[in-house]
């Protein structure tokens, strides 16, 4: 069973995109921060990371992709504009359950 680590600051969106994650067959880690994410990292190194752009602030989003580095594939989810990020993928808010499911597929898959 593959771990996707879902930061997320908004807790309606956390608890809805972990049941949906769940229900796919993940095992999910959530964060509600940028500082929660990086613990929990620490503790288990997760096979994905899927992670808002503002965690409530941009630059709390900037700084966790720049700690996790290469330890682990991150797909961005960002209702603004989407800079060029060292990340797998960048998908917009709102962004489809079906679409998110995809490129998490994808990521794990090696595409």
């Amino acid at each position: 069973m593959s771990t996707v680590l879902l930061v997320e600051d908004d807790g309606d969106q956390l608890g809805l995109r972990t049941m949906l994650l769940e229900r796919e067959g993940y095992a999910v880690v959530a964060a509600a921060d940028a500082d929660e994410a990086a613990a929990r990292m620490e503790a288990r190194l997760p096979d994905v990371v899927v992670m808002d752009l503002r965690l409530p602030k941009i630059e709390d989003g900037l700084r966790l992709i720049s700690a996790i580095g290469s330890r682990a594939p991150v797909i961005v989810l960002t209702g603004g504009h989407a800079h060029e990020l060292p990340v797998a993928h960048v998908l917009r808010k709102p962004c489809r359950t079906r679409v998110l499911l995809d490129a998490i597929a994808a990521v794990l898959a090696g595409a």
